[in-house]
């Protein structure tokens, strides 16, 4: 599988250390206007959704297809992503296991990350052109010199690596600070210190991928996922 093969996306293999050992994590994003599966879709994950909601379903699949089949090297189709309790996706990978995925999309945008499921990890992507209504920052955050829609992706990616989403009471993912580094903004949480969000803009979307603290990721690289995604 090649990357021409999935026009319009991109992946990268994410340079991510701990304890001076090499994770291997696998981001991918996704602009593609979806309305049926072109062929990546495995068995299991066909689906009756129409319109907005089945182009939310198809690029998101299509963002952790692209994602999981270079982290595993089996082909798109014969990867399963099912749907856990609390909504959060379970990936199958044929010869593979405990690894893991966090999806979120908005509009036809989408991003996703595979890690193994030992260093985990959560994703999110919001449209600065459409987005929805959020709640309030806490009076903290109102303080903090930072966009308010990168801090709340960085409190949504932080909810899907609790595998709660937002069902939970929202001051629980409150950011206690934030810095800037190379042009991302480093996000850290007042009641869960354990995690860091780096958040960044590519083109109109609010990006942020939540991480383990003292993990480090080479910015560098990432920083080639900051283009404008139209």
């Amino acid at each position: 599988m090649t990357r021409m093969e999935w026009t319009n996306s991109r992946y990268l293999t994410l340079p991510v250390t701990r304890n001076e050992q090499l994770v291997p994590v696998v981001l991918a994003v996704t602009s593609l206007p979806l309305l049926e599966p072109i062929g990546f879709l495995h068995p299991e994950e066909h689906t009756t959704l129409t319109g907005e909601a089945l182009q939310h379903y198809l690029s998101g699949r299509l963002a952790a297809k692209l994602a999981a089949s270079h982290f595993t090297q089996v082909p798109a189709a014969e990867i399963c992503i099912r749907t856990g309790v609390f909504g959060q996706p379970l990936l199958y990978c044929p010869g593979h296991s405990n690894i893991q995925v966090s999806i979120a999309h908005s509009g036809s945008h989408a991003i996703a990350v595979v890690f193994p499921e030992g260093h985990p990890m959560g994703v999110d992507i919001e449209d600065t052109r459409n987005a929805r209504l959020l709640s309030p920052l806490t009076p903290a955050e109102a303080t903090l010199a930072a966009d308010p829609l990168l801090l709340w992706t960085a409190r949504e990616a932080l909810s899907k690596v609790l595998k709660t989403g937002l069902t939970i009471d929202l001051e629980l993912l409150a950011v206690a600070a934030v810095s800037f580094e190379s042009g991302f903004l480093i996000v850290t949480f007042a009641h869960f210190p354990q995690y860091k969000a780096i958040s960044w803009m590519a083109g109109p979307m609010a990006c942020s991928l939540v991480l383990p603290l003292r993990s480090e990721i080479d910015l560098a690289v990432l920083k080639t996922l900051t283009y404008p995604v139209s």
